[in-house]
């Protein structure tokens, strides 16, 4: 059985580029006016949705809980942040409160803390 996230909450999201080839194969493009919309579905969240720029993605959103979302962070979301420039901060409950993590991710730099309560 593995560990799933609750619960995510984005705090500060500050233009988050990520490597396109980084996320998945499968993204889903939806053209908007001028602009690509990209998302990426991970667990039963939205997943990761942004813009194309460059065979990059400006993340808009990050949504990521339910089944399978602990191995969608750990083996897709997780990696894919460490090859990112950017800022971001996001809140994760995991299985209905048993932890909390405060994800910090700068330029690549990506940042694992328990919160206490």
């Amino acid at each position: 059985m593995s560990y799933n996230i609750s619960s995510w909450k984005t705090k500060r999201l500050e233009q988050l580029v990520i490597p396109l080839k980084s996320l998945s194969e499968n993204a889903e493009l939806t053209i908007k006016g001028e602009e690509t919309i990209i998302t990426v579905p991970l667990s039963e969240g939205r997943g990761v949705v942004g813009i194309l720029a460059d065979k990059n993605l400006l993340v808009r959103e990050i949504n990521l809980y339910g089944e399978f979302s602990g191995s969608d962070y750990r083996y897709v979301l997780l990696p894919a942040l460490r090859e990112s420039m950017g800022f971001l901060e996001a809140v994760l409950i995991w299985e209905r409160g048993d932890s909390i993590t405060r994800l910090t991710v700068k330029d690549g730099e990506v940042v694992e803390e328990n919160v206490e309560l």
